[in-house]
């Protein structure tokens, strides 16, 4: 029977948090035909290379973990969690890889596990490769051989490919742009969340004004100007506080700039920094939340922005990738368009003083991203729908 294998990097289990992770989950949950799971485990008493099954929501689908990760090992590591990845692809391929499977990855270079076999292969960019090699501050950017055999990698994933998604308007007219010849195969399908599992809920009225980050702690984040910003309105509020909701799965020095940042504008317990934390304790920091803010140098369409405005959560998001085409000003929150802390505490101040209003938009916003309307036309897009009605049609027959 063919099936739909859904690659990526993570634990579909246990893994604590990550955009990409969060939506290839809600992928396999929200597929409304054969799917199997292709991942890591965190768990070293699961066996590695042994097909198993995953509960994700009220669904179980088969998962393979092909790759053992030690967490605490990987951040120290300066080898990429996906590099290691390609390799246990590679080493495990014959064990999963049938002749009409369709192979859906999440992240270029894991293409290269597949780039000899004739299967289908469908490819979501989770955002712009432009963006991302200017902001991420691992060593092996330094390398301008590397960035070079990145850009020709991709653009080989983008000819191989049989479908290119992209979840944001920007990320499709970028590659477009790039792409200009497989115009054809480039998609746009906007990202969704379970928007009825992420709901408005009563806020516990202490008196605490609180502005909310849920993110990767790393450098195309900008979180200098998130922590100076606050900084700014914390001055004019005393009884505020920023909470960061987030860290690295992978070599990141950006943790300890963060405290450093903190230090030196002197905020110490105004900011409470989480670590990595499991998926399910997010929930409360978003029924919690006043505003929630993304200072970020590059986004696609990031998955907490939605949460939080499911959440009823109005948002101040810096003006790249795909928010600025969720949040409006005025509406269900405002974009900053300049790099000033000033700027930036002048806009949290005033979404608070339009906080009723633009909560409500903000959730009528959120209701427009689906995670299941995504799913479906994802998986039409593979002709997967086509296939089962085919296969049916044969059995009657």
């Amino acid at each position: 029977m063919r099936k739909v294998l859904l690659v990526y990097a993570g634990d579909f289990e246990t893994y604590p948090m990550g955009g990409v992770l969060e939506y290839t989950k809600n992928f396999a949950r929200y597929a409304p035909g054969a799917l199997a799971c292709i991942g890591i485990t965190i768990d070293p008493s699961v066996p590695v290379g042994q097909w198993t099954t995953v509960r994700i929501g009220n669904v179980e689908r088969p998962f393979l973990p092909i790759l053992f990760v030690d967490d605490e090992k990987q951040r120290r590591s300066r080898i990429p969690l996906n590099y290691k990845f390609i390799r246990a692809l590679r080493r495990h391929r014959p064990t999963f890889l049938r002749p009409d499977d369709v192979v859906y990855i999440q992240r270029a270079e894991h293409w290269h596990a597949f780039k000899d076999t004739p299967n289908p292969l469908y490819f979501n960019t989770h955002g712009q490769s432009a963006f991302f090699e200017k902001w991420t501050r691992h060593p092996l950017f330094r390398w301008r051989v590397f960035r070079a055999w990145f850009y020709r990698m991709e653009a080989l994933v983008f000819q191989h490919a049989q479908g290119i998604i992209t979840i944001s308007p920007a990320d499709y007219d970028y590659y477009v742009g790039r792409f200009p010849h497989l115009k054809e195969k480039i998609h746009f399908v906007p990202l969704g969340i379970e928007i009825d599992e992420y709901q408005p809920q009563p806020r516990n009225e202490d008196g605490i004004l609180r502005v909310l980050f849920v993110g990767r702690l790393d450098a195309s984040k900008g979180l200098d100007l998130l922590v100076a910003g606050f900084a700014k309105f914390h001055a004019r509020h005393p009884n505020s506080k920023l909470i960061l909701v987030g860290g690295s799965q992978d070599f990141s020095p950006v943790e300890a700039d963060v405290k450093r940042w903190i230090a030196e504008h002197q905020l110490g317990e105004a900011v409470e920094m989480t670590g990595l934390i499991p998926r399910q304790d997010i929930l409360p920091y978003y029924h919690q939340a006043d505003v929630f803010v993304l200072t970020s140098h590059w986004e696609g369409l990031p998955t907490a922005l939605l949460e939080a405005l499911a959440c009823g959560v109005p948002a101040v998001v810096t003006n790249v990738g795909g928010m600025p085409s969720v949040v409006q000003d005025d509406f269900n929150g405002y974009v900053l368009n300049a790099r000033e802390p000033n700027l930036l505490a002048e806009l949290i101040e005033r979404t608070l003083h339009n906080r009723k209003r633009l909560a409500q938009n903000a959730r009528l916003t959120a209701e427009r991203y689906s995670i299941q309307t995504h799913t479906q036309r994802v998986w039409q897009m593979m002709k997967m729908e086509t296939y089962s009605q085919a296969v049916a049609q044969e059995l009657v027959c």
